[in-house]
């Protein structure tokens, strides 16, 4: 079978591997459908997670349907369309009693850590393997793990209907979190980024504000549009640029602050702007807990992957792929593999 692999040098190529055989409590699956994410592209580059083993397959944004059940595999069937979650854990330790599965003491990542989706084949874990229904779709289920991303983070704050929202950072997490607050039943969202055609996604998508960084100050953009008042709650979905100190500034007093992005290094910010308006600060890096609820959106309707997911390849033009989105051509938002 075809198998996409990385040494995390910059270097990513194609090699022949044998089709895998599936061990005791795993499933073999045919990928039917894998995104393309920014942390994929930062592996590539060698800015994996501390556990990233290399050389390695990436590719946790999976869609595969179950072709050979290993042993004891009872969760899943022959035939079944299935979502991944990523994470292989020990199941007994402190954050893995507290249900912080994702932040287990000895960690194992697909697509970091062990063979992701980037290939034809592959035997993973049963209880990384959500079955979906045939009203989502491949590409909608690869995109579980993206939204739920979103999700887990939003699901730290104390989200009420009656807040003015923020999105800063209109790549496909911000376009969820668009999504997201307006199911909660926020009425007004406020999205800022620097790409024009991205922000003009958003509206489509529920923004009812969109601030071009470019063209406008985005902290004094929030507070005009909030008669100065400020954000009752600001989702960062960026992982660049001056975000962070941005939504300290945008802030409402009591506001709330949910970091999703992965930053390159640190950021300057005024700590007193967290202290003076009693802030509350989270990060959410994964989207545990928060798979199941994003595929029922994605059954009901709630969530769509329109203009997010923008381009598609077959595996065999991966290296376009990742061209296209690491150079950001051709309008690209999300671009999916599909073997």
């Amino acid at each position: 079978m075809r198998q996409i692999v990385t040494n995390g040098d910059g270097e990513i190529w194609e090699e022949s591997r044998d089709r895998p055989t599936p061990d005791a409590g795993e499933a073999l699956v045919k990928i039917r459908a894998v995104g393309i994410c920014g942390s994929d592209i930062g592996l590539i580059e060698g800015e994996g997670p501390p556990w990233a083993n290399f050389p390695i397959t990436p590719g946790h944004e999976v869609c595969a349907e179950v072709v050979e059940l290993g042993e004891g595999v009872g969760s899943v069937s022959i035939g079944d369309r299935v979502a991944l979650h990523q994470f292989i854990y020990c199941g007994t330790c402190a954050a893995c009693r507290e249900g912080r599965y994702y932040q287990c003491d000895d960690i194992s990542e697909i697509g970091f850590s062990q063979a992701g989706g980037y290939r034809e084949y592959a035997a993973f874990p049963e209880h990384t393997l959500t079955p979906i229904s045939d009203d989502v779709s491949d590409v909608e289920a690869c995109q579980v793990d993206s939204a739920g991303c979103t999700l887990h983070a939003m699901k730290r704050l104390d989200i009420d209907f009656s807040d003015t929202a923020v999105v800063l950072g209109p790549g496909a997490l911000g376009l969820f979190g668009v999504q997201l607050l307006r199911e909660k039943g926020i009425d007004d969202v406020i999205l800022t980024g620097t790409r024009e055609a991205r922000l003009d996604v958003g509206e489509d998508l529920g923004a009812t504000r969109t601030v071009n960084v470019y063209d406008e100050d985005p902290v004094e953009a929030i507070m005009e549009h909030t008669d100065g008042r400020g954000a009752d709650v600001l989702v960062e979905a960026a992982g660049s640029g001056d975000v962070v100190d941005t939504s300290l500034k945008a802030a409402a007093k009591r506001g709330q602050i949910a970091l999703t992005g992965v930053f390159g290094g640190p950021k300057e910010l005024d700590p007193n702007e967290i202290v003076h308006k009693e802030l509350s600060v989270v990060g959410g890096v994964t989207a545990a807990n928060a798979t199941d609820e994003v595929i029922e959106l994605f059954e009901r309707g709630d969530l769509t992957v329109d203009g997010i997911v923008t381009h598609e390849f077959p595996l065999a033009e991966f290296e376009e792929a990742i061209d296209t989105v690491q150079e950001r051509r051709d309008g690209v938002v999300k671009a999916v593999l599909r073997p």
